[in-house]
């Protein structure tokens, strides 16, 4: 994975080559889309790719098949937490789930454009 990042150092994502195509990716490594070319990716995810956490998500939980509508309402290098249900509001559950179990396909986060 290749980094994204602003002018003033802030990571806004990545972008990968895989299968012949370049997919841009979250900060956490999640798919956004994918593209013919790096450069697609590369500006896709410049553009896109820290608005693109304040959007619905779908959580679904690989052991079990459950899918639910969440929030993203934090990202770190090693964890995301996420709001459960359609909005982040305050007393809405949360769940913490670490990157390794995203990227392990225990868990999957898919956006909702």
């Amino acid at each position: 994975m290749l980094e994204v990042r602003r002018e003033d150092g802030e990571l806004c994502g990545y972008i990968a080559l895989r299968d012949g195509r370049w997919r841009s990716l979250t900060a956490f490594g999640a798919v956004l889309s994918e593209h013919d070319s790096e450069r697609d990716a590369r500006q896709h995810v410049a553009a896109l790719g820290l608005s693109a956490l304040a959007d619905r998500w779908t959580l679904t939980d690989r052991s079990t098949g459950e899918v639910q509508l969440v929030c993203i309402q934090q990202v770190s290098p090693i964890e995301i937490t996420v709001a459960l249900g359609y909005y982040s509001l305050p007393g809405v559950p949360t769940m913490t789930i670490r990157v390794e179990d995203l990227r392990a396909g225990r868990w999957h986060l898919q956006h909702r454009a």
